[in-house]
């Protein structure tokens, strides 16, 4: 069964769409550039970070660290950390991830078992394993400013 379809220019146009000369209709949708739109950009960062939240809410080996912590603030800050190293345009407006941390006496077991959490949120939010891998390799250097002091 053939289906006709009429759309005008505009139409075309904001789908990414063209017609050929022999009239098919060519779409060229553009794949996510930067981590930010690989991830769902503000309302998938919003989710992944409640799934990571939720994940550190049920963690009694760590729970201890955030008992001081207003979690709305929190949230709104890894909200934009993450949307930062992600490529987005956001700004980022807490504390160096060194200051942040200072007085927490993190240890090996305790950054371990949040990036556990985070990848487990990224999971959750069905990111695919490259993307996560990416957004790992953009954290990973931020070890030496969280972990012992």
């Amino acid at each position: 069964m053939n289906t006709t379809l009429y759309v005008d220019d505009f139409t075309l146009h904001s789908i990414g769409a063209s017609i050929s000369i022999d009239n098919r209709v060519e779409l060229n949708i553009a794949k996510p550039t930067t981590l930010y739109q690989q991830r769902g950009r503000d309302k998938g960062i919003s989710m992944i970070t409640d799934g990571f939240l939720a994940n550190l809410s049920q963690d009694k080996r760590i729970l201890h660290h955030f008992e001081q912590t207003d979690i709305n603030i929190f949230r709104q800050r890894v909200i934009e950390h993450w949307c930062v190293i992600s490529g987005s345009e956001c700004v980022y407006e807490g504390a160096s991830m060194y200051d942040a941390h200072i007085g927490f006496h993190i240890s090996q077991a305790d950054f371990d078992a949040v990036v556990g959490h985070l990848i487990e949120a990224l999971k959750q939010q069905h990111i695919p394993l490259a993307t996560r891998n990416a957004l790992l390799a953009k954290l990973a250097p931020m070890y030496q400013q969280i972990i012992d002091h």
